[in-house]
């Protein structure tokens, strides 16, 4: 093998390449220099490809710049050697050299060929162009967006700053004492409303704690408020006592409330408290004065029942009284006109007539007051009355008592409600015979009863089609002994609607009228625990 290497590389029957120049010095002198500057040309590539290499680490194909390199070096090699062969016959070294240049030709050839494609998909400089300038674009939008954010920022910085001021400010002079404390109630905060109303002043009082302004006999029960409170829950407008810097308890309204982290613990107490010295004071004094109030109305309640009952036994004993020479006045009267009529003159007997007349109606009188006083008098019993029932038979007895009218009427059936028997009867009796009196001059009567639902309270009503009345004077209907239309219209003492409306306030219901001239009357009372239903039939 050596011996076939040595043989190889022999120069032996060999000439230099100068001989084919015949030694000329400008041909020999040419071909040197042009190899020698070929050579240094090739030997410079690798370098550069070498400094790329180091400096751009981040190249993806290093392996190719390496293998071109390789066999840019190893060209220049073959070039130096053509320059020695002018001198020397290495024809042996110089194949070697080409054929290892030849491989790595071929290699690096293959190697271009591979990375090719993906060189292809690198992009061109008209696209790096592009993509630069959107690059240059971005950076300045980012630059704008960041200067924008940078003065949002500064605004939202500005209008934090002034926003804790005038909270600050807000606390600071508020007319409330605003106490910030520690978790464990140690004062931290103080405004100025707190120092008016304890007497401290902040540096007196920070540092100590918030049981401290309250009245040592409370302290203990508040401690366990300031406790809850450390827990997470808030106290709102409990009232107690605190302790001023000149010894006096005064009262307060006080809140104190938990302030949490971003992880929902709580790190600081929040206490807003007010005087409530004078509020309470008023409260005492508006408790005497309706303990005085309700003493005085019971005095004067007694003293009015006492009077009503002096009232009553004094109509009713001045009913009876006057009933007895009344009867003999109208019996006399009578007596005169029966015994003596021819010898009396026609003028005394008209004057006879008119004491008989005006007897009978003192009378009537009498008898209203009786009523009056019956109907208001005594205890109030409650039962379930049937009104539609009732109406019905107080309208039958009309009828009965009236056969030349004709009236038509309606009742609701189902009508009932809790009230006392007797006087709910006295009530739909002069309700039913005003009804029935005012409208016997209608050539066709009508009378209704029925019931209506008004925000919620049931209101029984007696309704007719009669003569009516100006609502102006409808005041007057319910005072005794006032009437609205003459007595030579429809007779009457006006005692019937008094009577009405004093039963229905005794229940402590309400009753209301509602008409028009010639258009009928509608009277509506309403009578409380009421639970009815019905509907209406004729």
């Amino acid at each position: 093998m050596i011996d076939e290497l040595s043989q190889f590389l022999s120069t032996k029957g060999l000439l230099p390449h100068g001989y084919c120049l015949s030694w000329s010095p400008p041909l020999v002198m040419t071909y040197v220099v042009s190899e020698t500057l070929i050579f240094l040309a090739y030997f410079s590539m690798p370098a550069a490809l070498s400094y790329f290499a180091r400096r751009r680490k981040d190249f993806p194909y290093q392996w190719v710049l390496w293998m071109f390199a390789t066999f840019i070096m190893a060209c220049g090699l073959t070039h130096l050697i053509g320059a020695v062969l002018l001198w020397q016959p290495w024809y042996g070294l110089d194949v070697i050299f080409k054929s290892t240049t030849a491989l790595i030709s071929i290699g690096a050839a293959v190697s271009l060929w591979y990375v090719l494609p993906d060189a292809l998909r690198l992009p061109s400089p008209a696209q790096l162009r592009r993509v630069n300038e959107q690059l240059q674009a971005e950076i300045i939008e980012r630059r704008r967006v960041e200067e924008e954010l940078r003065q949002a920022k500064s605004e939202i910085e500005l209008s934090l700053h002034k926003e804790r001021i005038l909270r600050a400010a807000i606390v600071e002079f508020s007319d409330d004492a605003i106490i910030g404390g520690s978790d464990d109630g140690v004062i931290t905060d103080w405004n100025r409303a707190a120092e008016a109303m304890f007497g401290y002043t902040s540096k007196e009082v920070l540092g100590q704690s918030l049981l401290s302004l309250m009245a040592p006999a409370q302290r203990d029960q508040e401690q366990m408020l300031v406790e809850i409170v450390g827990r997470g829950r808030s106290v709102r407008q409990h009232e107690l006592q605190c302790l001023h810097k000149n010894g006096n308890l005064f009262d307060v309204a006080m809140t104190i409330s938990p302030i949490f982290d971003e992880e929902k613990k709580v790190v600081a107490l929040s206490t807003i408290a007010r005087d409530i010295t004078e509020r309470k004071r008023n409260e005492l004094e508006i408790l005497r004065l309706n303990a005085d109030l309700e003493r005085r109305v019971k005095e004067r309640t007694a003293e009015l029942t006492l009077a009503n009952r002096e009232l009553d036994s004094f109509a009713y004993a001045v009913s009876h009284d006057l009933r007895a020479p009344v009867r003999a006045l109208n019996g006399l009267s009578w007596a005169l006109i029966e015994d003596y009529a021819n010898e009396l003159q026609e003028q005394a007997q008209e004057y006879l007539q008119q004491i008989g007349v005006a007897t009978g109606r003192m009378n009537d009188l009498i008898d209203g007051l009786l009523s009056l006083s019956r109907n208001t008098r005594g205890e109030l019993s409650r039962d379930r009355v049937d009104i539609s029932s009732l109406a019905v038979r107080v309208l039958a007895e009309l009828s009965d008592n009236n056969p030349g009218c004709h009236v038509d009427v309606r009742v609701e059936q189902g009508l009932n409600a809790c009230c006392d028997k007797r006087m709910i009867e006295s009530v739909i009796s002069n309700l039913l015979e005003n009804a029935w009196k005012y409208t016997t001059k209608q050539k066709t009567a009508s009378i209704r009863v029925f019931a209506r639902d008004r925000e919620g309270v049931r209101y029984f009503c007696v309704a007719d089609n009669g003569v009516g009345f100006n609502m102006a004077n409808a005041e007057r209907l319910f005072q005794p002994f006032q009437r609205l239309h003459h007595q030579n219209e429809f007779p009457g003492i006006g005692i019937g609607l008094a009577t009405v409306k004093r039963i229905i306030n005794r229940h402590g219901g309400v009753i209301e009228a509602n008409s028009q001239p010639g258009k009928g009357a509608e009277f509506c009372f309403s009578l409380p625990e009421i639970a009815v239903e019905g509907n209406e039939s004729s």
